[in-house]
């Protein structure tokens, strides 16, 4: 329980009972359950949407409230990472270069693009799609997170997301993606469209998320905190769009 408040506490905004002071490796054992804090925020942000469809009609403006939702929610820590991730990696320089230039706190050109582009894309996609998907996207995006530490190794000698990579297993992944899977079909009756439709989504995004990782090994050596929050964003996206191709 105490690695499942410690993953409220530091990867989202949300109020947690008591303080609990940082244990990596506390966190790392309960990483598998990272898709529980997708599950809170996708409540939140539904209801939210639920709330505000009340008083506003256009939906590219309920759009952009749940959109600025999430980033509140978060304290856009993904978005931070995604930022990270593509100034480095887009940077064209060595392995090492880049990792220190992901270690910049100074935002880029490629940084601010992909911020930009990915804000815009969800947007446009969660009204092509229907809202009843902000249930179950944060969920399958930090399922992805999971993924990526199972699958691959942590490209620095330190750091926050080490203990999440080697605390994470097949079994590890195997947990996240029942508990992905099982509240997808808990929330089916809401869900627009059809179930088995949804459910694809999951494993389209696990294969894209992994052949994320392969990519960073190769461009980095492996995996940071910054591309498992980058990878986060993508896979929100991957989700919105996939159900937009499925529907």
């Amino acid at each position: 329980m105490k690695g499942l408040m410690l993953l409220f506490q530091f990867m989202t905004r949300l109020p947690v009972p008591g303080k609990h002071d940082y244990d990596a490796d506390e966190m790392g054992k309960s990483f598998k359950f990272f898709p529980i804090v997708g599950m809170v925020i996708g409540v939140i942000l539904w209801g939210a949407y639920l709330v505000l469809s009340n008083y506003i009609s256009n939906r590219y403006a309920l759009a952009l409230l749940v959109v600025l939702l999430e980033v509140v929610l978060t304290g856009g820590l993904h978005l931070d990472g995604l930022a990270d991730t593509f100034d480095g990696i887009f940077s064209y320089r060595s392995k090492h270069r880049m990792l220190e230039i992901m270690r910049d706190s100074r935002l880029g050109a490629n940084g601010a693009l992909a911020l930009i582009i990915g804000f815009l894309l969800k947007i446009f996609l969660l009204v092509e799609v229907g809202f009843s998907v902000l249930l179950i996207m944060p969920v399958i995006a930090r399922l992805n997170s999971v993924v990526n530490a199972g699958v691959a190794k942590y490209a620095r000698p330190t750091g926050m997301g080490k203990a999440l990579v080697a605390n994470t297993n097949g079994a590890g992944v195997a947990v996240a993606t029942l508990l992905t899977a099982g509240f997808t079909l808990g929330v089916a009756p809401v869900l627009e469209g059809n179930i088995m439709g949804w459910l694809l989504t999951i494993p389209v995004a696990m294969i894209l998320g992994a052949y994320f990782a392969k990519l960073m090994e190769r461009k980095i050596g492996g995996i940071t905190g910054d591309t498992m929050g980058a990878v986060v964003e993508l896979t929100e996206v991957v989700v919105l769009f996939t159900a937009a191709i499925i529907f």
